[in-house]
């Protein structure tokens, strides 16, 4: 129904627009930019041809706050790191900009476009999930004897093409997991329910396999609160015990070391042990370290080059291992707060408050995903580096057009 309603031909613009923005997953990091910038122009094109109407601002400039807020960093210093710290941010600016305008569009196709985009970025992401597997059938390498995590996460690092921090891998596929669950739902045919159950379990294998921790706690979060949110409590009992609890056991409870890195949190001497490998101790450091950093600098940060050094040095007064790794705060909020100061800090939780309240309203699933954004922040600087930040973008920017419960009556008529 979907492709039928969108017009490819009338609607050439839009609907590669939102194809490009699909593809993501298969996408190099470093092309992600450019990829962007051609569907961002596709967007452009399309929305010229359209009749001017009264549109709505203040949404927009909030969300471009995002970025004019880091402007601060430029009071103290100007120089050829923060201009490339500001570049890698832009999309923070761009995407309010060219969504500014696309909100001429009647909001029925933009549903429809949102629809097409989540329909490839689910295939893409099953696909590379394939491919991951297929990257670590072929892979080789005497550092990486055993056949764990870190094999996996290592064999998909020194891929050519399909390099890609285990962080924004498990971004994708939690958010793939998402739209099979809303496609699942949706679905009539029990030959779709089953396909898209299928899709479910063989995302979820890469994201137990490569055991990045805080996105296996989103995930069953978000998804144990869209389930409540769509189902009635019977199902929803089924339905949580199936694919939430039943998994999170399997994963949390084994036996086996090797893809069992959750044994960390129940160690009562992770927050203590300064040893190489304990993740658990350095993220406790970094926001110790982001804290004292933000207290001291508390209005106005003390600017985007800068943030990374300052934590830098404080986390090395007490952690000595891994030299060539520069730490960063490893949390969004004190990461703007850092840049910015209080400012930063109160900024970026009204504009994430905004959003949740606005897409609770009219969509639960685009709902959910930002809510995975919001609880991911707290352990991961998300919007520092490409892969992370165009997503959230096109999120944030596309969920004040998003009227899915409306598009959902037109359809039916």
């Amino acid at each position: 129904m979907i492709f039928k309603d969108l017009n490819f031909k009338n609607e050439f613009f839009l609907a590669t627009a939102f194809s490009l923005f699909g593809i993501i997953p298969l996408v190099p990091s470093k092309a992600i930019p450019t990829l962007t910038g051609f569907a961002l122009l596709l967007i452009i094109i399309h929305s010229l041809k359209l009749k001017k109407i009264k549109s709505k601002k203040s949404l927009f400039l909030l969300n471009s706050s995002l970025f004019l807020i880091l402007l601060i960093t430029l009071k103290d210093n100007f120089n050829f790191l923060t201009l490339k710290k500001l570049e890698q941010m832009c999309s923070l600016l761009i995407f309010p900009l060219v969504f500014y305008f696309f909100q001429r569009e009647d909001n029925y196709k933009i549903w429809l476009g949102f629809e097409l985009w989540k329909k490839i970025f689910m295939f893409s992401s099953v696909l590379y999930v394939f491919v991951c597997f297929y990257l670590a059938y072929k892979y080789i390498n005497p550092k990486y004897p055993n056949f764990d995590a870190n094999f996996f996460r290592q064999a998909i690092l020194e891929s050519t093409y399909f390099s890609r921090d285990p962080v924004y891998i498990s971004l994708y596929l939690n958010i793939a997991i998402f739209f099979c669950i809303d496609f699942f739902l949706r679905a009539v045919k029990p030959i779709y329910k089953f396909l898209h159950i299928l899709f479910i379990f063989i995302l979820l294998s890469l994201v137990f396999v490569l055991q990045v921790k805080m996105a296996i706690i989103a995930l069953v979060i978000c998804v144990t609160i869209l389930l409540f949110l769509q189902l009635e409590l019977r199902k929803f009992l089924i339905t949580t015990f199936i694919i939430v609890i039943l998994p999170l056991i399997l994963v949390t409870q084994s036996n086996s070391m090797k893809f069992n890195r959750f044994s960390e949190l129940f160690s009562t001497n992770s927050l203590i042990e300064n040893t190489q490998y304990n993740s658990v101790f350095v993220h406790k450091q970094t926001i110790i370290c982001a804290l004292e950093v933000f207290k001291s600098h508390f209005f106005f940060g003390v600017g985007l080059e800068n943030s990374n050094s300052y934590l830098d040095s404080c986390v090395r007064s007490i952690y000595k291992h891994n030299k060539d790794v520069v730490y960063n705060s490893h949390n969004q909020y004190l990461s703007y707060a850092l840049h910015s100061g209080i400012l930063g800090f109160i900024l970026i939780i009204i504009v994430l408050f905004i959003a949740l309240k606005q897409s609770f309203k009219n969509d639960y699933f685009l709902f959910v995903i930002l809510l995975y954004f919001c609880i991911s922040f707290f352990t991961e600087n998300i919007l520092e580096r490409q892969p992370g930040l165009i997503l959230f973008a096109f999120l944030l920017n596309i969920t004040p057009n998003i009227r899915t419960k409306v598009a959902k009556s037109l359809m039916s008529n």
